[in-house]
């Protein structure tokens, strides 16, 4: 019975230790990026249920934090806004899965309450695009809750609820 619980005990901890392991900033975003951006090139904006964006998505739920989704779920919901001008992760309109392979993810830079990282988006023949990426811990986890756009100094105001209200009154 002693031999049991120590077999026990050793399996949980090499386990905690192989779920920590791959619980870092870099691999987080790595994930998701592989997984996003095959169902964004895959996506057909017929089958708005079934977006990348839907803020229901399972990919969403496991690597985005809870008000970064609400933020972007809130937003699609307002007519003709112009918050989000393209795909808020890629900051593209598009993506072609041949583009996947060219994907990298540079080392954290760990911050006071989370973290940042460099990722380079490949598209096509151009120089890649450069996002930089924030990550923070939610639910025991790494995961994402901004995205700018480093290669044309751009973000998304997802964040502003000055440009929200704006819009919304624009809207009606």
């Amino acid at each position: 019975m002693l031999k049991g619980l120590f077999l026990t005990v050793l399996s949980l901890m090499l386990f905690a230790c192989g779920s920590y392991q791959n619980d870092n900033p870099e691999t987080t975003t790595r994930l998701f990026y592989q997984q996003y951006l095959h169902a964004f090139a895959d996506f057909d904006p017929a089958d708005a249920e079934h977006s990348p964006l839907a803020d229901n998505s399972p990919l969403l739920r496991e690597f985005v934090a809870s008000d970064t989704r609400s933020r972007i779920a809130e937003i699609q919901q307002i007519y003709e806004q112009e918050i989000l001008e393209a795909d808020y992760f890629t900051y593209s309109q598009d993506y072609a899965p041949e583009w996947v392979e060219l994907l990298e993810v540079g080392k954290a830079h760990m911050q006071l309450g989370g973290a940042t990282l460099q990722v380079n988006l490949g598209i096509g023949e151009k120089k890649p695009l450069q996002l930089m990426v924030y990550l923070r811990r939610e639910d025991d986890r790494w995961k994402i809750y901004r995205v700018r756009d480093i290669t044309n100094n751009y973000e998304q105001t997802i964040f502003d609820d000055a440009a929200i209200k704006a819009a919304r009154a624009y809207s009606r």
